[in-house]
């Protein structure tokens, strides 16, 4: 099997990104890819795309760290990094779908070369009327067949891999959330994703 890449960092200058912030939401994409793993709970929420001729290349996630007996939503929110195809001095744009409320977001995760191009997510089962958690952590493969792997929550098992966008790359995410009810109701935060391609 292919070995996964941990934390692999480009020679990039991330602190100039600039956030799309739905500016390119009407791109046109050729596929959606998703799990059938999931977390129950929740609504999907809004599409944020990369700019035209630019696909994401990392990754980075929001985490709420293991609390013990307080209530934990471990996968809060994902963050893709699109950069600009055949540019050695590109741009770096993050879009976000909806995130979260808990947890810190992780240092950047990238493609060794290549772009992302498909994913697993990992998942906790719906727990009864212990604390739940739903989704965890995600892995990506990039188009050079490379695995990458950031930081993520301890619960749950990865399902099976997406499909793959067989043409360019992933280029826009969509978030399915659970808002945040109160300190009385047992919180899951992000429950499943889906991935646009983009040629």
């Amino acid at each position: 099997s292919l070995p996964v890449h941990r934390f692999r960092l480009l020679p990039l200058l991330v602190h100039g990104t600039q956030h799309a912030n739905g500016t390119f939401s009407n791109r046109k994409y050729y596929n959606s890819i998703n799990v059938t793993n999931g977390g129950p709970w929740g609504t999907w929420t809004w599409i944020d795309m990369c700019p035209e001729h630019f696909y994401a290349m990392g990754y980075s996630v929001k985490i709420e760290e293991y609390g013990g007996a307080s209530d934990d939503t471990a996968l809060n929110g994902i963050r893709l990094f699109c950069i600009k195809i055949n540019s050695t001095n590109s741009a770096v744009y993050t879009i976000e779908s909806d995130s979260g409320k808990f947890g810190q977001w992780s240092g950047i995760t990238w493609c060794p070369t290549g772009f992302l191009t498909s994913f697993q997510l990992k998942v906790e089962v719906p727990q009864g009327i212990l604390d739940d958690t739903a989704a965890n952590s995600i892995k990506f493969r990039c188009s050079s067949g490379a695995i990458i792997e950031g930081t993520g929550g301890s619960f749950g098992d990865y399902g099976g891999w997406s499909n793959a966008c067989t043409r360019g790359g992933i280029c826009g995410i969509e978030s399915k959330q659970d808002p945040y009810h109160n300190a009385f109701v047992d919180d899951t935060a992000l429950n499943d994703v889906r991935f646009f391609c983009c040629d």
